[in-house]
Formats: C-alpha cells, structure tokens, sequence
C-alpha cells in the first residue's frame, strides 16, 4: 500500500509539468494544422499583405519570452509546492512566496513594450 501511495505522489508532484508539455505539444500540432509558424506569430501585419511578409517585431518577441518564462515558472512553483506538501515530512512552515512579487514584476515589465507600440497604433 505504501508504494502505491509512493507512486501516486509521485504522478501528482509531476501531474503540472506533464499538463503543461501537453498543452504545449496540442498548441504545436493545432498550429502545424493551420501551418502558422513563429515567424508568422512574431511578425506585425501589414494591411494588404500577409504576416509572415509583415515587418519583425520586438516587442512580440519580448512579449513571447516573458509569457513562456511565466509559464515555466508557474510550472516549477506548482511542482515544487506539491513536491513539498507531500513529501517534506520535518517542515513546520508552509512555502514562503513573499519575495516573489518582484520576479513577477519583473516579468510584467516584458509586456510594456508590446503595450505601448498598439496604444502608438490607435488614432485618438
């Protein structure tokens, strides 16, 4: 009985990172469908022409990276909260997240310049 209540642990500490790598493998496959790629994803398009033959931007790379990065991040935290409310036996404190707020911050900020080029974009 103790190795199934092992094994089950084990699935749940694990069950956010296979959630996640599914829902990344279900986005790439629905794309691949569709035949967009990233360079269509990353490109501002023009009004008469498609995205991938649009100018590259930045800011949508930007706003890529910093959205994956809060993804994985995500992913690891979760991982690790289960991993510890199941498995660490000897803790008296629950996981401590205080300090946090400035990576997220942090992570926000990569949003910005994406923001500002579609307010520039928009005649008031």
């Amino acid at each position: 009985m103790e190795n199934v209540s092992e094994i089950l642990g084990i699935i749940i500490v694990l069950l956010p990172v296979f959630i996640f790598v599914l829902t990344m493998l279900v986005i790439k496959k629905r794309l691949k469908e569709q035949s967009v790629g990233l360079a269509d994803l990353l490109s501002e398009p023009d009004d008469n022409k498609d995205a991938a033959s649009g100018k590259k931007s930045a800011s949508r790379l930007i706003l890529f990276l910093s959205g994956v990065t809060s993804l994985i991040l995500g992913v690891c935290i979760t991982t690790y909260y289960f991993y510890m409310t199941i498995y660490c036996i000897d803790c008296s404190s629950n996981l401590d997240l205080s300090d946090f707020t400035n990576v997220i911050l942090a992570l926000g900020i990569g949003v910005v310049p994406y923001a500002v080029n579609q307010v520039k974009k928009i005649k008031l």
